[in-house]
């Protein structure tokens, strides 16, 4: 290559970078994998959504749901989850109707951990992590007065009372029985 090419090629070069405006481009990074959120407080353990931003560069995802003793695809345990980044989201449906948290004895107040490893490039793994508590809702009795109000509203029906903190006494003899509030 002659020199006198080679200066022709910088001088276009040059000129062509002096008179763009520079650009600054934020890059990702190759191991991103980023669930919102991570944790997660939930009622229910029938249908739990995990969603996750994540790199393109992620070819291969896997989860675990007994601490990272097996690994297994997220399409394999959920047929609409994807294996790898699609569009730059991962979202899979965890259940405890499956396996392996359909034969665990879950207890209220439980925090459950799935980790998940995703692989960028062969050979290079990273794991991530999303603890679910399990916080069933429970019933509550509640004592209304004779002659409060009943609103309806929406779907439900509310209830308009005041709680008594007095406890109810049963009086019973001959062949009645009533029952109700005792006041002094």
């Amino acid at each position: 290559m002659s020199k006198i090419a080679i200066l022709g090629f910088l001088g276009l070069a040059l000129a062509g970078c002096s008179d763009s405006t520079p650009e600054v481009q934020v890059l990702r990074a190759l191991d991103d994998l980023t669930f919102n959120p991570q944790s997660i407080v939930t009622s229910s353990l029938n249908s739990v959504p995990l969603q996750a931003r994540c790199a393109h560069y992620v070819n291969s995802i896997e989860m675990s749901l007994d601490g990272g003793a097996t690994w297994l695809s997220p399409s394999a345990y959920d047929n609409t989850a994807s294996t790898s980044c699609k569009d730059g989201k991962f979202q899979v449906q965890i259940s405890n109707l499956k396996a392996p948290w359909n034969g665990m004895n879950i207890t209220a107040g439980q925090t459950l951990k799935v980790k998940f490893r995703a692989q960028p490039r062969p050979g290079h793994y990273f794991y991530k992590e999303v603890s679910i508590l399990y916080t069933p809702s429970t019933s509550r009795s509640q004592d209304i007065l004779v002659g409060t109000g009943i609103e309806q509203t929406g779907s439900g029906l509310r209830m308009k009372s005041r709680l008594r903190t007095s406890s109810q006494h049963v009086a019973a003899g001959g062949n009645f029985r009533i029952q109700g509030r005792i006041t002094e």
